[in-house]
């Protein structure tokens, strides 16, 4: 592998601009943030069976590029949509508002970042199963 791929695919402390997409890539987006400064997982059931592994962003970090009519939406109640593409099925992003999270927000799957190599960067594990009232079984 050459440097100049080398320093496209790796990730570098600091913030930057990352691309991201569905499998399909009718959903495309891109959002700025620092991944050394910590993302998380849950292991609540739609997080787990959908792999989900996200990093919080304020709403004007976050941009779709592509893709908002083939959208589907996964919410509970208002304080959080869960974005997928209808095509592909992959849970991309979501948003919502909260406010132990500061308000409105944007929550970016990481999974789903294109050229990006997250090894290393910080995660918060979050027991969404015991939040829930719910039980590993």
């Amino acid at each position: 592998m050459s440097n100049a791929a080398s320093e496209h695919t790796t990730t570098t402390p600091g913030p930057r601009t990352y691309k991201g997409s569905c499998v399909c890539r009718a959903v495309r987006f891109e959002a700025d943030f620092d991944p050394s400064a910590g993302t998380g997982k849950c292991n609540c059931t739609i997080c787990a069976k959908t792999q989900w592994w996200g990093i919080i962003v304020k709403p004007s970090a976050f941009r779709l590029l592509a893709g908002e009519e083939v959208l589907g939406d996964h919410s509970r109640s208002e304080a959080g949509h869960a974005r997928f593409c209808k095509t592909c099925g992959i849970r991309v992003f979501a948003h919502g508002h909260l406010p132990m999270l500061g308000g409105d927000y944007c929550s970016v799957n990481l999974n789903c970042l294109d050229d990006a190599d997250l090894t290393g960067v910080p995660v918060m594990y979050v027991d969404g199963l015991l939040a829930s009232g719910r039980s590993r079984r």
